[in-house]
């Protein structure tokens, strides 16, 4: 007679035995390194050369337009102590004694570092959560990897990207003739603000209860750092320290480098590591920590549409935008009563402010607002149109192309939904603007003034938004060189003058077409040439849509 032990189970199998004991480590970390660079090759070029191009280029712009002690003297008088200038800005190191570096830090540095920020935010989300939803993470975890080896791959890689960036940037800088010091201070400050908001990003992934949620936690956390610097900069300076935009500001580049707050990001980034860890803990794979609210049993009449669905899916990024755009209109608003003396003593910048030969210095900056608000909302456009590439690619557009919904209709309903949205931007930025500007000339009539202007440039706006549907459409796959379109557009409208462009290459820009109002007439002939080209792609890329294969292109 045989009996059996049926308290003790019994042992695993070997390769079971082997991934539970590696469970919890981080083993094959390398390879999943390797898998993030080989994904990522191409946004990581994408990435380190716009930041550098951004710094290269604006510092040529302002070693040309500050290149006498005079003009450089006229800045600091003007910058220091402006509250409008501190908020967009920062606290202006090193202006009592002005330089050119110390003109770029104070002109740059607070929007390279939110550019490095949100570079590492969407990076670290898409190797993390993003891969739990898409059950890949859930494939690689059958294999003997660790547990954590995801997530330290994912830092891995957000730190050679952020060294790449630092690389160029400094580069850059020293090639341009920029003191060596400030040069790799400034480098360096990028990457410790990266690496700070990487190690927020991982700790939100493990709290949101989907990725997009998590990138939002994410950003509001760099949104609630931009207050926080702003209100310390202008008060006495405390807030200011609890800001990581801050730190990378203060290590004060070109101005007696502080080289010992690289420390504060290096140990915030360790520190929110391993609170991702110990989250991590307490939470399932593929859940967050707060859990999903449930839905309504049954979806409403709209929700039941293809155009529901699409204002369901892009609200939360309508309402992110129109909040960021509504406080930058303000900011160039209230600065609008100071423009003509910034301006007066320096002809190369009145040179840039009357380039679209408009008639007073004041109606060429709001022009050159209206312009900029433009610039900003053919982000969202793109990044709406691009919904569809998502939704493509997750298989979401499946189900809803099984039915009777055609694809112009389910493309279209996303469209539409991207072009509303788009108006609304533009005319919330420039109501944003408008009142900027009547709280400091008194002058009303601005704001409605500024929203028609806003509005004008629509449809160099829906030019680039039909571009990326255009390659949504025909090629898939590279629908994300949309925003080279976006980056093209923005190098020619802030910086064609500065670089001396030829007119060629300036025509290839919509936003070069619209008329400049306030301050011209309103001439409607562009306006309809442009809203023909938007036409002619859309219908172009529709045909196209028809006839490629859903999913497998």
């Amino acid at each position: 007679m045989t009996t059996t032990d049926v308290r003790r189970p019994a042992p695993a199998p070997g390769p079971i035995r082997h991934a539970q004991a590696e469970r919890g480590s981080i083993r094959g970390w390398t390879w999943l390194l390797a898998l993030v660079l080989r994904r990522d090759r191409v946004r990581l070029l994408v990435w380190a050369g716009a930041v550098g191009a951004l710094v290269l280029v604006s510092a040529s712009s302002i070693e040309g337009l500050y290149s006498t002690p005079d003009k450089l003297a006229t800045y600091s008088q003007l910058a220091e102590g402006n509250a409008a200038v501190i908020v967009q800005a920062g606290p202006g190191y090193g202006l009592e004694q002005p330089t050119v570096g110390a003109v770029l830090m104070n002109e740059i540095s607070i929007w390279t570092l939110i550019l490095v920020s949100l570079m590492s935010i969407f990076m670290i989300t898409r190797h993390t959560r993003a891969e739990e939803e898409s059950d890949r993470a859930e494939i690689l975890r059958a294999t003997p990897v660790g547990r954590y080896a995801g997530a330290v791959a994912a830092m891995a890689g957000v730190l050679i990207a952020n060294m790449a960036t630092s690389l160029v940037v400094a580069g850059g800088l020293l090639l341009s003739g920029f003191e060596a010091g400030g040069s790799v201070a400034f480098a360096l400050s990028l990457s410790g603000c990266g690496i700070f908001f990487a190690g927020v990003a991982l700790v939100t992934g493990q709290v949101a209860s989907s990725s997009r949620a998590a990138t939002g936690l994410a950003l509001i956390v760099l949104g609630v750092s931009f207050v926080l610097r702003a209100i310390g900069d202008v008060g006495n300076g405390v807030l200011s320290w609890l800001s990581p935009l801050h730190w990378g500001q203060a290590i004060r580049a070109f101005a007696g480098e502080r080289w010992w707050v690289l420390v504060l990001p290096i140990v915030g980034a360790f520190a929110l590591g391993w609170l991702s860890v110990v989250l991590a803990g307490h939470r399932d794979f593929g859940a967050g920590m707060v859990p999903q609210r449930p839905g309504d049993p049954a979806a409403g009449p709209m929700l039941s549409t293809p155009f529901g669905l699409a204002m369901r899916l892009q609200r939360g990024a309508v309402l992110g935008w129109l909040a960021g755009i509504v406080v930058i209109g303000v900011f160039y608003g209230v600065i609008t009563d100071e423009v003509e003396q910034m301006v007066r003593d320096n002809p190369d910048m009145e040179a840039f402010f009357t380039q679209a030969d408009v008639g007073s210095i004041t109606d060429s900056f709001l022009a050159t607002a209206a312009m900029m608000l433009g610039l900003l909302v053919s982000g969202y456009v793109v990044s709406g149109v691009l919904r569809l590439r998502t939704e493509e690619a997750n298989v979401r557009a499946d189900p809803i192309l099984a039915t009777p919904t055609s694809r112009a209709r389910w493309a279209g309903s996303h469209l539409l939904v991207a072009a509303m949205g788009m108006l609304v931007l533009l005319a919330a930025g420039g109501f944003g603007v408008g009142v900027g500007a009547a709280a400091v000339t008194g002058d009303s009539s601005r704001v409605l003034q500024m929203v028609g202007a806003a509005l004008v440039v629509a449809p160099a706006v829906a030019v680039i938004g039909a571009l990326a549907y255009a390659l949504f459409a025909f090629v898939p796959h590279w629908s994300m060189l949309a925003w080279v379109g976006v980056a093209l557009v923005v190098v020619v409208g802030l910086l064609g003058e500065a670089l001396n462009l030829p007119d060629w290459a300036r025509e290839l820009s919509p936003f070069q077409h619209v008329p400049p109002v306030p301050g011209s007439a309103l001439t409607a002939g562009p306006l309809v040439a442009l809203t023909a080209i938007v036409a002619a792609l859309v219908l172009v890329a529709m045909a196209g849509l028809v006839r490629r294969d859903i999913g497998r292109s």
